[in-house]
């Protein structure tokens, strides 16, 4: 699992597992990582009942809900206490409600068992099945692997880390936001899912 950190409190998280070539089911390679996969498709499943991007929610006083105007609600599995973790051990396990009070996208990235992401019902994992190899496993069940997953961040055009699932965040002492990295093709690559603050 990888975590970087940098100043300005900002991290990336996801899985990282480095012989290339598949272990199992079908190739996770630059080219599936590159189309339409069912990482993307499933977090496209979602956009339509996220909160909007210019929108920023407000953060409960016990770090468990952040409430937008608009009524997305979204919960977090642990309280949040800011500023966040940058050591590496900051782990995700949050659900999203849209406006309309229906479950919109869940996620978790529980460090050592890969991620999970579940939109309108349809859940892909990406995990780390043993030694440095990496898999995705999408919502009909086909599996997807590869051995060596440091050959895929040389994948071309593929973006940050090789185009590999996985989430973004800042925080500071008062607000803190998030994104899901690798969710679409072309320069602008992270969906936002939230972004929270305490009230003023």
């Amino acid at each position: 699992m990888r975590h970087l950190c940098g100043a300005v409190l900002f991290c990336v998280a996801g899985s990282l597992a480095c012989s290339s070539g598949s272990s199992g089911g079908k190739s996770l390679d630059c080219a599936y990582l590159a189309g339409d996969n069912c990482w993307k498709t499933t977090a496209a499943l979602a956009t339509s009942c996220l909160p909007p991007a210019s929108e920023v929610g407000t953060l409960s006083a016990d770090g468990k809900t952040c409430t937008y105007a608009s009524g997305a609600v979204v919960t977090f599995a642990s309280p949040l206490s800011l500023p966040l973790p940058v050591d590496g051990t900051q782990s995700w396990n949050f659900t999203v409600t849209g406006a309309d009070g229906q479950a919109c996208l869940a996620y978790r990235d529980d460090q050592q068992a890969g991620l999970t992401l579940t939109a309108q019902g349809q859940t892909v994992k990406e995990t780390e099945p043993g030694g440095l190899s990496i898999a995705m496993v999408c919502p009909d069940g086909t599996t997807y692997s590869n051995s060596n997953a440091f050959t895929l961040f040389s994948c071309p055009d593929a973006g940050l880390f090789g185009g590999l699932p996985g989430d973004a965040w800042s925080s500071t002492d008062t607000r803190v936001n998030l994104g899901l990295l690798a969710t679409s093709s072309g320069s602008d690559q992270t969906l936002p899912v939230f972004d929270c603050q305490k009230p003023l």
